[in-house]
């Protein structure tokens, strides 16, 4: 079955409330200060039953230009409308705004409604029937039927019936799919029951003893009971008037504005990415200007950013930067409607196109095109602009979070962009990864330029240490992503990587004639002193060494295995470390030895004994006890 809501709309004292209660026989203005003055003043929901058998949601609005915000939170779960003209009044402000809301948020499914028919003589209706007909002209509704009638006399409340259940079977059904998401219309606390929210379900179903997360704040609640009009249900759906029953959870905590959803499903935007839209009778909007952003039941104000122009023409269409000055959890296509801050009026509304840019600099192609992209795609596009973002890759869960869709939903897509070539899928730790085979290769071939240029740089040096590399060139990449991804270029005889340095595989660092010469010298000195070698410092000043030489020669040395550096200042030739273990095996099995026994064993000095010591201990070749030392 498919749930529909529809919604009244027009000017104050146009008769709304008196036709909802003619077509379902509820009074929604229940207030005492609605009966004391007259006027709908908050949202009113009644159910619709229709002649056909179908059960619609009725929402009454109220037309007071004071009460647009409120209208605007009715509007927000709208399937179609009644677009409401009284017959002794005509076309009003408030009709032209409401109006415009319905065109903005996209609602093409109504009824033209004149009301107080009996007032009037067929050539006043007439007239009144031209004049909303201009009025519509251009807008969602320009198609939508027309019908006079009157809630007094019941002339014409029949053929309304049938015309609601005509319009209502073109109203496509929601999908089923996608996370249960709920803007909070109305809370009150229920003795015996507890807290109550009400509102209309945008997309998803909600069952009793379902977790679900309240924005703003993150917590978490359970479903106690559900209810439709009244009627307890285990289940409700996309498109229905949903009264929730949670636990724990106190009425302060869930004001207007705020939403029930799935856990992890929203997340606080303090900046959008969108499309924007002026009405054709708006003044021109220009940079920097302050706005009120209506989304859900929710108002915020905000600066608008154009991006590609200094101000926006009336009727005109642009790419935006909205900056929240506080923060809203709208998903990617929801619609957003723009009041002016002063005077307010409905001045256009805004497609969200991205919930979690970075901050733009303006007149940026890159930037345009981009929004470009987003704005023609569909899922799978959008999905796939995520994962060509540079320095990330993504798996099913990630992506979930990062899109806002279920897991359910992307699985088939990444499984179907991967068999057809459009992403690669990497197996880490168990758990598939996805990026464009583009990307992929851009990334090595940066890695490839960087190494050729590290290889210049250092020609002594075995290569690029790993964690240096993702700290330069991988920052948003885990340690396993890019040793993966390193594996796998190794495979293609791009890179290789050994003890945790990177190179070209068909790099061997090789040291000049000069820096030959150096080297063997080194070595010889220090394999001629093996238990008092000179300090590093002495000897690159006795060879005449140039300072920004000396680390590269080090570095060899101690790579190729020759030198050992124990401390700062001072290595061992690679013969001593083997002697000096040796000397120290007549203590194997002993209490210990002491720092003492271990210099006389080596023949050398404290100052050479302590860091080899202390090198031994870090190597787990002999472990501290108090004083002495033990062999391992």
């Amino acid at each position: 079955m498919n749930h529909i809501i529809v919604g009244t709309a027009g000017h104050v004292d146009h008769g709304k409330t008196e036709l909802t209660l003619k077509l379902t026989g509820v009074n929604t203005d229940s207030l005492p200060e609605e009966k004391k003055r007259g006027m709908t003043i908050e949202l009113g929901f009644v159910p619709l039953q229709l002649k056909n058998g179908q059960r619609l949601g009725l929402i009454d609005v109220p037309g007071h230009e004071r009460f647009v915000k409120t209208m605007l939170a009715g509007a927000a779960g709208m399937d179609m409308a009644l677009l409401v003209v009284a017959a002794d009044e005509g076309v009003m402000p408030q009709t032209r705004e409401h109006l415009h809301i319905l065109h903005l948020l996209g609602i093409d499914k109504g009824v033209l409604v004149i009301t107080k028919a009996d007032l009037a003589d067929e050539d006043w209706l007439e007239l009144i029937k031209e004049q909303i007909r201009e009025l519509v002209s251009g807008t969602t509704l320009a198609k939508a039927p027309l019908i006079a009638v009157s809630a007094l006399t019941g002339q014409g409340i029949n053929e309304l019936n049938d015309l609601l259940a005509q319009v209502a079977a073109k109203v496509p059904p929601k999908p089923a799919g996608g996370h249960p998401r709920l803007p909070i219309d109305r809370v009150f606390s229920k003795v015996g029951f507890g807290t109550v929210v009400t509102g209309t379900l945008w997309q998803g179903r909600f069952s009793i003893g379902q977790t679900v997360e309240i924005w703003p704040g993150g917590c978490r609640a359970r479903i106690r009971g559900l209810q439709v009009h009244g009627r307890q249900l285990e289940q409700t759906l996309a498109g229905q008037r949903t009264a929730v029953n949670i636990s724990g959870v106190p009425v302060e905590a869930l004001p207007r504005g705020g939403w029930l959803a799935a856990p992890h499903m929203l997340r606080e935007s303090r900046r959008l990415d969108a499309e924007l839209t002026l009405l054709k009778d708006a003044k021109p909007l220009s940079q920097r200007c302050r706005l009120r952003v209506h989304h859900g039941t929710a108002e915020v104000l905000c600066r608008l950013q154009l991006l590609d122009r200094e101000e926006l023409a009336s009727g005109g269409s642009c790419f935006c930067q909205l900056l929240l000055e506080k923060p809203l959890p709208p998903l990617r296509g929801d619609k957003l409607i723009l009041r002016s801050y002063s005077p307010m009026a409905v001045v256009g509304s805004a497609t969200v196109l991205d919930t979690n840019p970075v901050r733009h600099k303006r007149y940026r192609a890159e930037v345009l095109e981009c929004l470009e992209r987003y704005r023609g795609t569909d899922t799978g596009g959008m999905l796939l602009g995520l994962l060509e973002r540079e320095g990330l890759l993504y798996n099913i869960t990630e992506l979930a979070k990062e899109s806002q869709l279920p897991p359910v939903d992307i699985e088939p897509l990444l499984q179907d962009f991967a068999a057809t070539g459009k992403l690669t899928a990497l197996t880490i730790d168990g758990e598939a990864y996805y990026a464009p085979p583009v990307k992929l290769s851009n990334w090595r071939d940066d890695l490839q330029k960087a190494l050729a240029g590290y290889h210049d740089q250092y020609p002594l040096r075995s290569g690029l240490p790993l964690a240096t590399a993702r700290g330069k060139y991988f920052p948003g990449l885990s340690q396993k992503q890019l040793v993966a991804l390193v594996e796998r270029w190794s495979g293609e005889s791009v890179l290789r990587l050994e003890e945790g340095r990177l190179a070209l595989a068909d790099f061997a660092p090789q040291p000049c004639p000069r820096q030959r010469e150096w080297l063997e010298r080194i070595e010889a000195d220090y394999e001629a002193a093996l238990f008092d070698p000179p300090r590093w410092a002495e000897e690159m000043e006795r060879l005449k060494i140039p300072e920004a030489e000396q680390p590269e020669l080090l570095l060899w040395l101690c790579d190729q295995g020759i030198l050992t550096k124990v401390a700062e200042g001072i290595c061992f030739h690679k013969q001593t470390v083997g002697e000096a273990r040796n000397k120290l095996a007549p203590f194997k099995g002993a209490e210990g030895f002491t720092l003492a026994q271990a210099r006389d064993a080596w023949a050398t000095s404290r100052k050479y004994t302590l860091p080899l010591l202390e090198y031994f201990d870090r190597q787990k070749i002999t472990k501290r006890m108090g004083e002495k030392r033990i062999l391992l």
